[in-house]
């Protein structure tokens, strides 16, 4: 699958929704087809995530 480029703001609009599909517990592959992410950013906000949630 080629990576897409996104437009000024589109990224981080991308990462926001792929947040909330994930607190939700969908699945990775709709989220990639969602957001157009690549699973190597969402294994970076799940991480990110549960870092978060560790530090509380």
């Amino acid at each position: 699958m080629k990576e897409r480029k996104f437009l000024k703001g589109e990224y981080e609009d991308a990462v926001d929704h792929a947040k909330q599909m994930l607190d939700k517990g969908i699945g990775m592959a709709e989220i990639l087809e969602t957001t157009n992410l690549t699973e190597k950013d969402v294994v970076k906000i799940q991480n990110k995530i549960k870092a978060e949630f560790n530090d509380e």
